[in-house]
C-alpha cells in the first residue's frame, strides 16, 4: 500500500515525564539525578537541532535565491547567528571556564 497526501498523518512525538532540574534534585536519589541529568542533555540536544535546521532552511535560502541571498535571507542569517550563540550541546556537568 503506498502513502498518500490524504492518508499520511504526522507521527506521534514521545512524551517524557516532567522532571525537576538537577538543581532541585535531591543529590541523594540516584534515581532522579539520572532522570535529571538525561532531561538536561535531551534539551541541549533539542535545541542543537534546532540551530541545525536553521542551517538548513539558510543553505536553502542562499541556493535559491542566488545573487539575491544578502537581502533575501537576511532574518535566516539573524536567527542562525543566535543559534551559534545559544543554542550549543552542553552536557550536565558545569565546567570552570579560564
Amino acid at each position: 500500500m503506498t502513502a498518500t497526501a490524504d492518508s499520511w498523518e504526522y507521527p506521534t512525538q514521545r512524551k517524557f515525564d516532567d522532571v525537576a532540574p538537577l538543581s532541585e534534585v535531591d543529590p541523594n536519589d540516584k534515581a532522579a539525578v539520572l532522570r535529571s541529568r538525561a532531561l538536561a542533555v535531551r534539551e541541549s540536544w533539542i535545541s542543537a537541532m534546532e540551530g541545525r535546521i536553521i542551517q538548513e532552511e539558510l543553505k536553502k535560502c542562499y541556493r535559491a535565491e542566488g545573487v539575491n541571498h544578502y537581502q533575501n535571507c537576511r532574518h535566516l542569517v539573524d536567527l542562525y547567528m543566535n543559534a551559534l550563540k545559544e543554542k550549543r550541546v552542553e552536557g550536565w556537568r558545569k565546567t570552570e571556564s579560564a
